[in-house]
């Protein structure tokens, strides 16, 4: 992960921010009816964009000089490239949202994941393209699915108590920590977030990556991506907290069935 943010915030400007986080996401009332999960899992779809706003606080280093810096950032991350076979889809994503960690002025730039989506066996994101090169996706990346990828994987059956993926003997801690873990589910509804229907209901996991240094809590929806992106360094000062504030879709072309529809709303 990296480095991040510039200019501090007034205090009128932290209760502002901390009022959009409030109303970004909003627990469903008790006795609405259950929400539904969505598939695909993700709108795999070439113009895609989800963007993101948020804190982000980093530790940085100048001219010897080691300073804490802070300031709220808007971030996006694009679909750019996406081919398919049979249930497989793979895509070039731009700009994953854990690129802020640790983010310097001047120095970040967003790079591009490849990501391999199978229908029923979940995604992974990956991110060392000399491994799966999207040119020749069908030789190099088609036949690890075994392999623990990193920065985001999810698996195509979600419940909470999961785990999955992290560190070679992770499975063999009793506290699932060093390996992606599905610590919750909720029925919310995503106000405030452009492109969406304010009063949907949404099937939200928190899926957790839990490290002695550090820890990453990511939001994720089935249908539509990830809502919420959270790091926290557990020495040095540096956090990331960025909220889905927009999503643009496209259509998605159910393949199966051979209609047309519209990506969920």
């Amino acid at each position: 992960m990296r480095r991040d943010s510039h200019g501090s915030l007034n205090p009128a400007c932290r209760a502002l921010l901390a009022v959009v986080a409030a109303l970004a996401v909003v627990p469903a009332a008790t006795g609405m009816p259950p929400c539904p999960e969505s598939r695909p899992m993700l709108p795999l779809v070439a113009g895609t964009r989800w963007v993101y706003r948020g804190m982000v606080v980093s530790t940085v280093i100048d001219e010897d000089h080691v300073h804490v810096i802070r300031g709220v950032h808007r971030w996006s991350m694009d679909v750019r490239k996406v081919e398919h076979e049979g249930d497989v889809t793979v895509a070039v994503v731009e700009g994953f949202p854990g690129e802020l960690d640790w983010y310097q002025p001047g120095v970040q730039k967003r790079n591009k994941f490849v990501v391999v989506a199978r229908e029923h066996h979940g995604f992974h994101m990956v991110d060392d393209l000399d491994a799966c090169q999207f040119a020749t996706w069908r030789q190099s990346c088609l036949g690890r699915w075994n392999v623990q990828y990193m920065p985001f994987m999810l698996p195509g059956i979600l419940k909470v108590g999961r785990a999955f993926g992290g560190d070679e003997n992770a499975h063999l801690r009793p506290d699932k920590w060093y390996q992606w873990h599905i610590e919750d589910v909720r029925c919310v509804q995503l106000r405030g977030v452009a492109g969406l229907d304010p009063g949907r209901l949404w099937r939200q996991y928190r899926v957790a990556y839990r490290t002695i240094p550090g820890h990453v809590l990511i939001y994720f929806v089935p249908g539509l991506g990830i809502t919420r992106y959270v790091y926290d360094h557990h020495g040095t000062p540096a956090s990331t907290d960025v909220r889905l504030i927009a999503i643009r879709h496209k259509v998605v072309s159910d393949r199966k069935v051979g209609v047309a529809r519209r990506a969920p709303r």
